[in-house]
């Protein structure tokens, strides 16, 4: 996630912050993807998104910016907040804060 705060927040660089929340977005949105009944492919057709960017989402080798979850809670059929939440039930937020700041 193009999530800028968290390169202001205690030190935490945005690439340290993607590290470490490796998995979360992939194991919320593979799940409601497939709870739809679409394929990888319709679901990417469907965001307005390239199959191949859809698999590193889906698999966490690439994270999305804002106007993506936009597009991607759209093709789910719901609004981003909710997806977010979704994301969110898998992030422990904690275990992002817990290492030393960097200098």
């Amino acid at each position: 996630m193009e999530l800028h705060c968290f390169k202001l927040c205690n030190g935490l660089k945005k690439e340290n912050f993607l590290k470490k929340r490796k998995g979360h977005l992939g194991e919320a949105l593979k799940p409601l993807r497939l709870a739809t009944g679409m394929s990888q492919e319709e679901f990417a057709h469907r965001c307005k998104l390239d199959r191949s960017f859809m698999s590193d989402l889906e698999t966490d080798k690439k994270g999305p910016s804002l106007l993506t979850i936009f597009k991607l809670a759209k093709g789910l059929g719901m609004k981003a907040k909710d997806l977010v939440g979704e994301i969110e039930e898998n992030i422990d937020f904690d275990s992002i804060f817990e290492e030393e700041p960097e200098k």
